[in-house]
């Protein structure tokens, strides 16, 4: 059993050829199956679970699901068929991973995790693969691997420190997951962002399906249910699982790239509509305003967004979904990692939420409580500090009373920690 400090922290190096070393010397087990690629800065997560979830009834065939990053435990990363890879086996692949690569500069963490995963594939006679990029596109580990549709969610400001400072230099690199003639599906991209990754799909010959163009979703009903229209497919009263707005948008990007697979595939509309009712439907992403079931009185959900963007969305949905119903007193027991824009993000979330407890992630890359607790200033929202989770979250279900909601939010390293100290890990 690899020691846990050896699951991470992250590095970052770019370029793709320390994971291309490692496969070529293992027998290229990413060549034993095509995928299913997700980029983009919000939402991929949360579209790479809803595809899997469509295909694998579909493929007649294993399929995987490979994630990042993870909340609980690095298996949760690697699935075939929803199963996590056993722990063991992950820490074999691991240690095997490091044989792999050249001395004077070794694979990545995030490296070494993908070559575990395309080698479990292989292993697990896999023929399609979801696969969600790490950082990027252009030089993600995920990119060396072989794809039958490419997937851009959202393009937005994140990761600005590698990926650069304006919506075209980060489009740029989502848009380096694009290969000549592979189709691609996009989320609602902004004006800026879009005009440089559809010059690039025109550039490799990569047809396109972009939501709002040539594929969108409507409230019909009681607006409980939508329908969603896609190239040749209509598909009605679809209930989404996850709330939220940018969720519908997430699933209508999913249904998408799956339609768009699966009709490759000489799968049937009919089929695919099942298969898609019941994906939708029955798909919850945890730490993705997930509602935490708790002995104690309390009422605690978990989000794990972590920029502007995100906790704007998240601030919508609760405005617009009512997630919790009624609630006295929102607290969010809130923290951040220090590259992340902790004012922007409470600027945004702030109309939904009565006040903050802030303490400091497990993490290396944890903000410091000066900068949480400037933030809260800034954003004119009552707060107090906490020591740790532990401490926040007492403090926080002792603030929002009785009626009240704790919402814990600011990084999926938070979400991580809700599971680890209330829920365990449960998926």
């Amino acid at each position: 059993m690899i020691p846990a400090d050896r699951f991470g922290p992250e590095k970052v190096k770019p370029g793709l050829a320390r994971i291309r070393l490692a496969f070529e010397r293992s027998g290229h087990p990413e060549q034993g199956f095509r995928t299913i690629h997700i980029a983009g800065t919000n939402g991929k997560g949360s579209t790479a679970w809803l595809s899997e979830a469509i295909v694998r009834s579909l493929a007649g065939c294993a399929v995987g699901l490979y994630t990042s990053p993870h909340l609980v435990s690095p298996e949760e990363r690697i699935r075939i068929n929803g199963a996590k890879i056993p722990e063991r086996s992950l820490a074999k692949a691991f240690l095997k991973a490091e044989t792999l690569g050249d001395p004077d500069d070794p694979p990545t963490y995030f490296e070494k995790m993908t070559w575990a995963a395309c080698d479990w594939f292989r292993r697990g006679g896999a023929r399609l693969a979801v696969m969600e990029a790490g950082l990027g596109g252009r030089w993600d580990a995920t990119t060396a691997c072989h794809p039958a549709v490419l997937v851009i969610t959202t393009v937005g400001y994140d990761h600005m420190e590698w990926l650069g400072n304006t919506l075209g230099r980060i489009a740029a690199e989502k848009a380096g997951i694009l290969k000549p003639g592979v189709p691609l599906v996009t989320g609602r991209l902004r004006p800026s962002a879009r005009l440089v990754v559809m010059r690039r799909a025109g550039e490799l010959g990569c047809s396109s399906w972009e939501l709002g163009r040539d594929f969108d979703w409507r409230p019909c009903g009681n607006g409980a249910a939508i329908e969603v229209f896609l190239p040749g497919l209509l598909l009605k009263r679809l209930h989404v699982a996850m709330d939220g707005i940018f969720q519908k948008d997430n699933a209508a990007v999913a249904l998408a790239a799956s339609w768009m697979w699966a009709s490759g595939e000489g799968v049937s509309a009919a089929s695919f509509a099942s298969a898609a009712a019941d994906a939708v439907a029955s798909v919850r992403v945890p730490g993705r305003l997930a509602k935490l079931s708790l002995r104690r009185k309390a009422r605690c959900w978990v989000d794990g967004g972590h920029n502007p963007e995100a906790a704007r969305a998240l601030s919508e949905t609760i405005a617009v979904s009512k997630p919790w119903g009624r609630a006295s007193r929102v607290v969010a027991l809130w923290s951040m990692l220090s590259d992340k824009d902790a004012s922007g993000y409470l600027r945004e979330l702030s109309p939904s939420i009565d006040a903050v407890v802030t303490y400091p992630l497990l993490h290396e890359r944890a903000a410091d409580a000066a900068v949480l607790l400037k933030a809260c200033v800034k954003a004119a929202l009552p707060c107090r500090a906490a020591a740790d989770f532990s401490e926040g979250f007492l403090e926080a279900v002792k603030w929002a009373g009785r009626g009240g909601v704790v919402l814990v939010c600011g990084s999926l390293v938070a979400a991580g920690e809700a599971y680890k100290h209330l829920a365990g890990a449960a998926f």
